[in-house]
């Protein structure tokens, strides 16, 4: 049975009751307004679901959050307006979208970091909302904006606020932290609920704040769950972690791990660690040689279109290849580390903020990193001394789109790492790109570079996090991230910056945090394992099914690259893994219009989930 979900929000008028009509396949579910005009239309599993209700009041957490009816029914009593339930969001713990019906306002919003978003369109007349931007693109025939799949090829990534655009024209996303309102008359406004905290608590003060959020959010997962839960464990300390904390001596835990091809990485000792230190579970190893490897599968595609082209497409064959077996074992619930790294290792970029807030502890933290990534003594103190705001950057950014690649051991203390255009793109994508950038009325998420590229991390993890959500879905399992619990990243984001990301310790805050519930070789281990191997050999095993890709790809036929060039580089001989990830973007774009291609061909109700 599938753990899928997807719904469509109406306003409450006579009009949300006709575009309704305009609904291809809305669903079996439905949730009506105090009006009993439909409010919320689609399918989701039974338990996913939480309605509480009080006169004109009707409230839904759609997601996993531990919140009773009488709760949110005591909640419903008190709302006289749908601005009045920015306290219920910050309290509110796990992943989920809240969605209220106050008085014939509708309030629609998702989570922190996007793993539950929102998106807008026009439909007959009135704005509907949805969790899933194909679903108003389905319903409104809306085409892809080309460019802004141009903007898509950009590496390493695509900075805010452009990345929070969706890819249709007339579909717009809520940014994630605001709220999507609708008026009875279809008139739609969004408004921001969440700022990131102040980050002024000190390492031990923030690591209870930490341990309570995220224990919390591993045991109460648990306890909602029937049956088996399972868990990756690479050895990390992000897998280790919740592994441990998931670990129950009456629920049926099995822990999984993929084999990596890397015979210097120790990530394999650390899970066997772990593992010996959890008698109550089981551990599944997926032999490498009978699971699919890196760009296994890329032509034939999972069947799930992702809301933006997915960056770790190469891996996807191998992740449902995990969904299946976790499935076999008869689990409903798998945990993942992701968010981990980007809540706990963050960007260097703190470094240009605490120059000037904290300069003598500064400048031990610079000395530090330099002796860690190498970094030249005149182009760390440019790095330091760059006083660009934030539409500046981008600008500057923009004007070096087709310069050579930065060199190596270069500090990146920008807003944004330094941006680049493959050299495959064709001029007109470049151009467009170009233009996208320079706007003088963008506003970073956060006033200092550090924090702003933490946010921007977190949300690219979390846009992933939905995609292996859906995927994971399919398979009847609910995947779950804690790391991008809003509580959590709430709890790691008020700690000091300098403290939550010392050169001379590995993730300080998560050790601090687990120390007594996890033992200490864990949290004092400084390596991580790397997966170079394993895509070096899933790159040489698949070439040739990548140039089949872009023998008349999507993108040349819609004029973004050019076909000959992208193959020249499949073709070529890459002696490290970097130029190999220089090329995700261009994939992971081309996957996605042929996974939407294939969609669009097939009848409707047919076939693909979740697809317009």
């Amino acid at each position: 049975m599938s753990a899928d979900m997807s719904f469509v929000v109406l306003p409450d008028s006579d009009a949300g009751r006709a575009a309704l009509a305009c609904v291809p396949a809305p669903g079996p579910e439905r949730i009506t307004h105090a009006s009993g005009r439909p409010w919320l239309v689609g399918h989701w599993p039974a338990d996913a679901v939480t309605v509480g209700a009080a006169g004109r009041t009707r409230l839904v957490v759609a997601g996993f959050c531990p919140v009773t009816p009488t709760e949110l029914h005591a909640e419903a009593a008190r709302l006289t307006d749908v601005a009045g339930l920015d306290d219920l969001a910050r309290k509110l713990r796990g992943s989920a979208h809240l969605i209220a019906s106050v008085g014939g306002r509708v309030r629609v919003q998702g989570g922190i970091a996007g793993v539950r978003s929102v998106y807008r369109a026009r439909l007959a007349g009135v704005t509907v909302a949805a969790d899933r931007p194909d679903t108003l693109a389905g319903m409104t025939g809306s085409h892809v904006d080309e460019r802004l799949l141009a903007l898509r090829l950009l590496r390493p990534c695509v900075p805010h606020p452009l990345r929070e655009r969706a890819l249709w024209r007339g579909v717009d996303a809520v940014a994630p932290g605001s709220y999507l309102v609708i008026e009875p008359d279809g008139t739609a406004s969004a408004a921001r609920w969440w700022r990131p905290p102040e980050p002024v608590q000190p390492l031990q003060q923030g690591a209870l704040a930490v341990r309570e959020a995220l224990t919390d959010a591993v045991r109460a997962r648990v306890r909602a769950t029937d049956g088996v839960v399972s868990t990756d464990l690479s050895g990390g300390m992000d897998s280790g972690t919740l592994a441990q904390l998931a670990a129950t001596p009456d629920r049926r835990l099995v822990t999984v791990r993929h084999p990596q091809l890397d015979t210097g990485g120790d990530d394999a000792l650390w899970a066997r660690r772990i593992a010996g230190r959890l008698p109550h579970a089981e551990h599944l190893l997926l032999a490498y040689g009978q699971a699919p490897t890196m760009y296994a599968e890329l032509d034939r595609g999972t069947g799930v279109l992702p809301a933006e082209p997915a960056h770790w497409i190469r891996a996807s064959a191998r992740f449902v290849h995990s969904a299946r077996r976790v499935a076999a074992e008869g689990s409903r619930l798998h945990f993942c580390g992701y968010g981990g790294d980007e809540l706990f290792s963050p960007s260097v970029s703190y470094l240009h903020t605490l120059a000037r807030s904290r300069p003598l502890t500064a400048v031990r933290h610079i000395r530090g990193r330099r002796a860690l990534k190498r970094w030249p003594l005149a182009a760390t103190w440019r790095a330091v001394t760059d006083r660009k705001d934030f539409p500046a950057w981008l600008t500057h950014s923009a004007a070096r789109l087709t310069s050579a690649p930065p060199r190596p051991f270069r500090p990146q203390l920008g807003w944004t790492p330094e941006l680049r255009m493959p050299p495959w793109v064709t001029a007109d994508a470049a151009y467009t790109t170009c233009e996208l950038l320079t706007d003088a009325s963008y506003e970073p998420l956060a006033p200092d570079r550090g924090t702003h590229r933490t946010l921007e991390a977190i949300r690219q993890a979390g846009a992933g996090i939905a995609y292996a959500t859906r995927l994971m879905a399919a398979h009847g399992v609910r995947l779950a991230a804690p790391y991008l619990d809003d509580q959590v990243i709430e709890a790691a984001l008020a700690v000091r910056p300098h403290e939550r990301g010392t050169p001379h310790r590995y993730k300080p805050l998560l050790a601090e945090a687990m120390r007594g519930l996890i033992p200490d070789d864990l949290l004092g281990r400084a390596t991580k394992g790397h997966y170079s191997e394993d895509v070096m050999d899933g790159f040489r095993r698949h070439r040739p099914t990548l140039l089949a890709l872009f023998d008349g790809s999507e993108l040349a036929r819609l004029g973004l690259v050019d076909d000959a060039a992208v193959r020249a580089e499949l073709r070529a001989t890459h002696p490290t893994v970097a130029p190999l990830l220089a090329l995700e973007p261009t994939l992971a774009c081309e996957v996605w219009l042929r996974t939407l291609a294939a969609a669009r061909s097939e009848p409707a109700g047919a076939g693909r989930k979740g697809t317009p």
